[in-house]
């Protein structure tokens, strides 16, 4: 039988090494960990700026806006909600990356199915202005009513998208 013999120090060395190789160890995962968190919340705000940018420009050319809240009907192009009936699904970004958002930091999660929530009611009064402008003119008494909801209701959008854009680029 082999009888080794160690020294105070070379245990004292050996346990040392033991915790600094941990401790450096431990700093180092908690590094890449908080990179990967850094990049995982670019590429979220960079694929949610990039359809809320494409969705603020359509609002904003498709509904001609005015530079005040109060618009008259006759401001409104009636003609483009003809051909706008809004039945498909313009937030495929934000719905596939529904469970990432709260990757970002607070409240910009909050804040962002607000202005989603709020396009959707954009679409459905969007759906209400077809139909009204698809009837005859003598049935539509309404129509100037959801028109000035509609536009009230994009200059929100348009607002609001201008500051998340800003947060999420920050990012």
């Amino acid at each position: 039988m082999i009888d080794i013999v160690l020294s105070w120090s070379q245990v004292a060395g050996a346990v040392a090494g033991g915790i600094v190789g941990g401790f450096s160890g431990f700093c180092a995962n908690t590094l890449q960990q908080r990179d990967h968190r850094r990049r995982e919340q670019r590429n979220v705000a960079s694929a949610l700026s990039g359809e809320i940018q494409a969705l603020n420009i359509y609002l904003s050319r498709a509904y001609m806006l005015a530079p005040d809240n109060e618009v008259g009907v006759e401001a409104i192009d009636f003609g483009f909600h003809r051909h706008f009936r809004a039945e498909r699904d313009y937030c495929p970004i934000f719905r596939s990356l529904g469970s990432s958002i709260g990757l970002l930091d607070t409240p910009l999660p909050r804040d962002l199915a607000h202005w989603y929530t709020g396009f959707a009611v954009v679409l459905e009064r969007a759906r209400e202005l077809y139909a009204l402008s698809s009837r005859a003119s003598d049935e539509v008494a309404e129509l100037p009513m959801v028109a000035r909801l509609q536009h009230k209701a994009v200059c929100e959008l348009t607002r609001d998208a201008l500051g998340l854009l800003n947060r999420l680029a920050a990012l």
